[in-house]
């Protein structure tokens, strides 16, 4: 590079950073807004330009890989490369997805069948939600099919069905929906894409999401794995959505197998091929695969996988349930980058 060239790239990253510093609150604190609204800040969006032009800027001069970012919105990602997708993988500069469909012998001798997504991301941002009509407060539910669609996921699955409900800790893409109590267990995914699993009382009571970068919360639960270890419940010990956890039920879960890794499983249930598993024997099948940390999601008919547009699992009860909410992941990588 060029002295020229150089100073140029410099000046701009002053200007940016000098930028940032005025507009972005010194402690960087979550727009903790009031129920039903979204908005997002001047800060945000300087935050990203900074970030997008930092990432760039340090890869020209150092020649380091390029980091490859989305908004923390609810903006829609870019497509995905068309040419990136085998027949269960998917593989872009951004991400990994590989998926496959096993019968799972359990510790109480019961098969089951499943389905496994493996992903591997490059940034935290890749890890989305997104809610039917693609906003918050509504009473519309949609397909996941239709929500993965519209929002270019690479794969998506079913999350909580936040609108069957009127308490928990509800933040979605750095927006802060709802904070009451309902007494179960959240999930909470940082800005570095980490899982922290904890009740939802202890999360309002500590001021837990005002002193830490918490991008997404789910809720619904309840905690399955905690440290590689699965956790086993008795049933007046559950802090969840009422789910029948002792009850055989196609079942979700999510979980962290290691930095900006995860793991995605539907368990296939009422069905003659697969009566489904209870929440503790989920708590097992994520263990089993090596899971640091892993959460328990809606589950019965809602229970949905979605791959490339098209379901993925066997859904129950005659086929897809119109949905609030879905987690899904998305390509990083902007189409004219396509190779």
């Amino acid at each position: 590079m060029n002295r020229n060239k150089f100073f140029r790239l410099s000046a701009a990253v002053v200007c940016f950073s000098l930028a940032a510093c005025v507009l972005l609150p010194s402690d960087s604190k979550k727009d903790l807004t009031g129920e039903y609204l979204a908005k997002k800040s001047l800060s945000q969006d300087v935050g990203e330009a900074v970030n997008h032009l930092s990432d760039d800027i340090y890869t020209e001069i150092f020649s380091l890989p390029k980091v490859y970012t989305l908004p923390w919105t609810l903006a829609v990602p870019p497509q995905p490369n068309p040419d990136g997708f085998k027949k269960e993988t998917y593989e872009d500069k951004t991400i990994t997805v590989k998926c496959w469909k096993e019968f799972v012998t359990l510790p109480s001798k019961k098969t089951v069948h499943a389905n496994f997504a493996d992903i591997k991301v490059g940034h935290p941002t890749q890890l989305r939600t997104a809610f039917a009509g693609g906003n918050y407060g509504n009473s519309k539910r949609e397909y996941t099919t239709v929500m993965a669609a519209a929002n270019h996921a690479i794969l998506a699955i079913n999350a909580d069905f936040y609108n069957c409900r009127t308490g928990g800790v509800i933040l979605r893409q750095n927006i802060l929906y709802r904070s009451k109590p309902f007494g179960i267990d959240t999930l909470m995914i940082d800005n570095h894409g980490n899982f922290i699993v904890m009740e939802d009382n202890e999360i309002i009571e500590s001021h837990y999401l005002e002193n830490h970068e918490i991008y997404q919360t789910i809720a619904f639960g309840p905690w399955l794995v905690k440290d590689g270890k699965a956790i086993h419940k008795k049933m007046d010990q559950y802090k969840s959505v009422s789910c029948g956890q002792y009850a055989n039920n196609p079942r979700t879960a999510i979980g962290q197998l290691g930095e900006l890794h995860y793991l995605v499983c539907t368990v296939d249930g009422r069905s003659s091929l697969s009566s489904g598993c209870t929440t503790n024997e989920l708590a097992d099948i994520m263990e089993m695969k090596k899971c640091v940390t892993a959460y328990n999601l809606d589950g019965g008919q809602s229970t949905d996988m979605v791959f490339h547009d098209k379901i993925y699992n066997a859904v129950s009860n005659g086929g897809e349930r119109k949905l609030s909410d879905i987690i899904y992941f998305a390509t990083a990588l902007p189409e004219e980058e396509w190779d």
